[in-house]
């Protein structure tokens, strides 16, 4: 008799947070969330005898994760954003966007029908840090909010260029927790780019140049004025920094200014991300920016 389960070991949160996400968000309820340093692989659900080697680097893993396993697995929703996944990586997509920090699974260990399958993940590094772009209490409700919205208009993704921008933004994600580059700024810059362009094309407005792209797009979607008014520049640096890389293979700011330009940049996609499923109330908007402004300070 088949023992069929899925085992997602979720690195960098604590099962505190990950709990209260679960209570409040509704998508995960199929799910039994286990203190990682507390699970003993040979005697979990449905253990398979595997190689020393994948043994021991699981055991491990576990030590650094929280670890959501579920026997349910003919209920539990396929992903709307990820091809072969589960709902539960949306759920962590829209945590990362939430909280412009990269969350998701260091190995997800599965055993369907008679298939046995380890699929390994990024190992990531622990970064100190808040940057939350929907408060910490409000975590579980935007990623209610944002699956039940996406779910019920399942061609908004593509329409709005949510997908494949979302894929872009995550490798910016993965580019930082395994090594700090100039690469993180672009593939940023890439995401606002294609939201812009997608955006442009859906309601027939022609601007060749991509960074005029970009500011029409911020434009229309509201964050000019005078509180944004530092922004011009930073989407100036933004642009040379793409194109330089890009093009050229070389970076042309100083590591200061590039510092900042990427928290800058991460913040700033993170909100307009967040904000295409669930806007934020001004009080946390006028806090976001004087955070994103504030960055400037140490140049």
């Amino acid at each position: 008799m088949s023992e069929d389960f899925v085992r997602c070991y979720i690195g960098d949160i604590s099962l505190s947070t990950l709990e209260e996400i679960q209570k409040e968000c509704g998508w995960l309820d199929e799910w039994k969330l286990i203190q990682g340093s507390q699970f003993n692989h040979k005697e979990s659900y449905g253990y398979k005898e595997i190689f020393a080697r994948d043994q021991l680097l699981l055991q491990a893993i576990a030590k650094r994760s929280v670890i959501a396993e579920t026997t349910e697995t003919a209920s539990i929703k396929p992903s709307f954003i990820w091809n072969n996944a589960l709902v539960i990586a949306d759920a962590l997509t829209l945590l990362s966007v939430a909280r412009a920090r990269y969350y998701s699974c260091l190995a997800v260990e599965k055993n369907l029908g008679e298939k046995y399958s380890i699929a390994w993940g990024v190992m990531t590094r622990e970064i100190p840090g808040n940057w939350d772009i929907v408060p910490i209490t409000q975590l579980g409700k935007f990623i209610s909010e944002g699956l039940g919205f996406i779910e019920k208009n399942p061609n908004w993704l593509k329409e709005t260029g949510f997908v494949p921008s979302i894929y872009w933004y995550t490798q910016a994600q993965v580019s930082f927790n395994t090594g700090p580059s100039v690469l993180e700024i672009a593939l940023y810059w890439v995401t606002v780019e294609i939201l812009a362009g997608t955006y442009l094309d859906r309601y027939g407005l022609i601007i060749p140049n991509k960074k005029e792209r970009v500011e029409r797009f911020i434009a229309d979607k509201g964050y000019i004025g005078t509180p944004w008014g530092f922004l011009d520049q930073v989407i100036d640096d933004w642009y040379q920094t793409r194109n330089a890389l890009f093009h050229e293979g070389r970076q042309e700011l100083s590591v200061d200014v590039l510092t900042v330009r990427r928290q800058q940049v991460r913040d700033f996609t993170s909100l307009v991300l967040v904000e295409m499923l669930q806007k934020q109330d001004e009080a946390n908007k006028k806090e976001l920016i004087k955070r994103i402004q504030d960055y400037q300070s140490k140049i």
